[in-house]
């Protein structure tokens, strides 16, 4: 860094420390805050009346403070498609043809019994579960898992193809408290390895205990449509009536399982399934909302910094809640992202008074919580040309800040960040943490691939996040508005700045670690959650892991690992939880439409 800009640096940061806080600002974020975290806008789920409300709203404040439209066609929008929705849709069904063994009477002079279950009372199918109908003798296979290298496996002995298999939810006991065992135990990991195991359906007992008869309530999966496979859950009551005198009950089962840490597998005599699973899903348009305040230097106006947060929730709640019950009910959101979209409307309001040097783009993102789709769709489509894009400013979370602590991350993405942000901090009292890794869990990881240098500011989690009691009378608002100060400083310091920022060489690649907690092995990849149809496609690859090694790219489908068909994310943590490190794996990828085929050895994490 030159010591001019270092002097500059220091020049605006006092200029920019007596900002006061301000009761004006607190009142303009509360109002913001409350409106878009209202009844009205139901949770904001992409793709739903409830988010269009609160894009209007947002909209609303860009035209009053004239913003310059840089969206689609000369619009504030940036609109694409989402799977918003799943719903059942005609034929649903499971029945059971039971033959029970008479004195005297030969097994097959007996006529079987039909033991039908109640769609929604008995059983349910999962959003994941392929379409159509499949039949198939019944077997229960424990808990449905197979650790690789350990002598335990609940389908060893036991042939499945074109069975219908009947698994227990989560972990035997004795394997709850394993973190290499834990994504073992998860509803697609099971899924996969029955699909792999030639099961032509699996369904879901509950264990016992308080929610062995709880059902999930339906929704879309997020992270990938059809499993390749029938799959429902079903209550524990009517599933152990299909479990006939002559073998081990469904509970002995359970309790044999838990207490000899032995597998106990088998198949229902006399006894085959039809299951029946229509699932219709709907597509629905949702939109980015992008905003421009021009810059006042005619050399600098056409390079950008774009200032982000996320609009959207989860609506009603989803697969993401983490509410008590399962009954649907308005997860607020106001901090999780009511609070960062309050300080992009409370920057716009702050900018377009007073411009800098270079244009500052606001950008509202959609369906950040089903993986990042509004910032990746406009990463990979932009409205504006990336080469100009100098960097991007993200807020997820901004609004509960206490003891003075905010976390700032990405400053490893740019030389400057750290003076950058001790300058913008000066003087506030603020207890800053960062971090240099310009990836994570929210918007700003989708630019940083783009060698866009990157600051993401976020006050931390607490027990309201993603649950319904994330409402506005909760935020610390004279702490939001700090924030917003500091991200203002932030901002002006970059825009204003005579040389435009650096982008740390290296710094697109994120450092090298496991793809997902809990496994024994590593592949190193950032995989990119919206669905695709042919596989999972890789959105970065970690340096000095086995995927690099490999030769995989950004960009690529992987379709197989092994023997594993890879069609969506769950298929992958499956293939991971069981391998472990020295194993030689091909991996099967598509690369521009072709298929190539990738060797390397897992190692550890």
């Amino acid at each position: 860094m030159t010591v001019a800009r270092i002097l500059l640096i220091g020049a605006l940061a006092l200029s920019y420390t007596s900002l006061p806080v301000g009761a004006q600002q607190q009142e303009r974020l509360q109002q913001y805050v409350q409106q878009l975290a209202s009844e009205e806008t139901l949770g904001r789920a992409p793709g739903t009346d409830g988010i269009e409300k609160a894009a209007a709203y947002i909209m609303s404040n860009f035209e009053r403070l004239r913003l310059t439209p840089v969206g689609d066609q000369g619009t504030y929008r940036n609109t694409f498609t989402i799977t918003s929705r799943a719903d059942l849709d005609g034929a649903n069904s499971v029945t059971f043809d039971v033959r029970r063994e008479r004195p005297g009477v030969p097994i097959d002079k007996v006529r079987p019994t039909k033991m039908p279950w109640k769609l929604g009372a008995d059983y349910q199918p999962f959003s994941f579960s392929d379409t159509g109908m499949v039949s198939g003798r019944v077997v229960f296979c424990g808990y449905g898992i197979e650790p690789h290298g350990m002598d335990y496996s609940d389908y060893k002995g036991i042939d499945v193809k074109g069975a219908v298999v009947i698994v227990l939810r989560g972990l035997p006991k004795w394997a709850e408290n394993d973190a290499h065992l834990k994504p073992l135990g998860s509803l697609r990991s099971k899924t996969t390895l029955a699909r792999e195991k030639g099961a032509a359906a699996i369904c879901f007992v509950n264990e016992k205990g308080d929610s062995s008869d709880v059902l999930d309530r339906f929704g879309v999966d997020r992270l990938g449509k059809s499993a390749g496979i029938m799959a429902v859950q079903v209550r524990r009551t009517p599933c152990a009536k299909v479990f006939p005198a002559s073998v081990t009950t469904l509970f002995a089962a359970e309790e044999q399982i838990n207490t000899s840490r032995k597998p106990l597998s088998y198949e229902l005599p006399h006894t085959a399934a039809t299951l029946e699973t229509h699932i219709r899903f709907t597509e629905s348009p949702t939109s980015n909302l992008i905003g421009m305040v021009k810059g006042t230097d005619p050399a600098l106006q056409r390079e950008f910094i774009v200032v982000g947060a996320h609009y959207d929730h989860l609506g009603m709640g989803d697969e993401n809640s983490r509410a008590t019950t399962s009954e649907p009910a308005i997860h607020y959101g106001a901090d999780d992202n009511a609070s960062g979209t309050a300080g992009v409307l409370e920057l716009a309001e702050r900018l377009s008074a007073n411009p800098p040097k270079r244009s500052v783009v606001f950008m509202a993102y959609t369906a950040e919580e089903k993986g990042l789709l509004g910032s990746k769709h406009w990463v990979s489509t932009p409205t504006l040309p990336l080469e100009n894009i100098v960097a991007m400013v993200n807020m997820d979370m901004i609004g509960r800040l206490k003891d003075n602590k905010l976390n700032v991350h990405g400053v490893g993405t740019s030389p400057a960040w750290t003076t950058t942000i001790s300058a913008a901090t000066e003087g506030t009292g603020l207890n800053v943490s960062t971090t240099s890794d310009g990836f994570g869990p929210s918007d700003h990881a989708s630019f940083t691939p783009k060698k866009i240098p990157v600051l993401h500011f976020f006050t931390g989690l607490h027990t309201d996040y993603h649950r319904p009691s994330d409402t506005w009378d909760k935020l610390n608002f004279e702490g939001l508005a700090s924030i917003v100060d500091v991200v203002e400083r932030t901002v002006r310091i970059t825009a204003d700045a005579d040389q435009r920022l650096a982008f740390t060489e290296g710094a697109e690649k994120p450092k090298a670690q496991a793809t997902g907690g809990g496994f024994k092995v590593s592949l190193g990849i950032i995989p990119d959650y919206a669905d695709d149809p042919n596989g999972l496609r890789v959105d970065g690859v970690r340096e000095n892991t086995p995927a690099s090694k490999a030769g995989m790219e950004d960009g690529d489908i992987i379709t197989k690992i092994g023997s594993t068909a890879i069609k969506n994310i769950y298929d992958l943590t499956a293939f991971l939880g069981s391998a472990t490190p020295g194993d030689e794996v091909e991996i099967v990828v598509l690369r521009g439409g072709k298929e190539v085929r990738l060797k390397t050895t897992l190692t550890g994490r």
